[in-house]
């Protein structure tokens, strides 16, 4: 029988590889990625800003899920992937109240920020 501990760890790994796999698109095809995002740049600060929280940020979490992956005993490292998890969809919410609703990929991001961070709570 699998336990919440191993349960909890697939849900860490799978969230880690989710930002990993977001931050090599942003790495490898940034304007396809922007494009399927609904971001378009009009000057060097919004390529720059795009490639600093879906690089260097996604990097971080993705890092951050390793860490708790590897040190499952420490449970404030799967709270810090909780949390980091679920503020996004909470920054989408504050969006949603000033009349930009998510689209398509975002749409799903969202529902999955919402389901990871809630499965996280729920099996920590």
């Amino acid at each position: 029988m699998v336990s919440a501990d191993e349960i909890r760890q697939i849900f860490v790994a799978l969230i880690g590889l989710t930002f990993l796999g977001f931050a090599l698109w942003a790495l490898i095809s940034p304007r396809q990625l922007a494009q399927v995002l609904g971001q378009q740049w009009s000057n060097g600060n919004g390529g720059n800003e795009f490639h600093a929280i879906y690089i260097g940020v996604f990097l971080a979490q993705a890092l951050l899920c390793l860490v708790a992956l590897l040190n499952p005993d420490i449970a404030i490292l799967t709270d810090l992937v909780i949390a980091f998890l679920l503020a996004q969809p909470l920054g989408r919410l504050f969006a949603l109240f000033r009349g930009f609703r998510t689209q398509g990929l975002l749409t799903l991001l969202f529902s999955l920020e919402v389901l990871g961070g809630g499965l996280l709570v729920l099996f920590r």
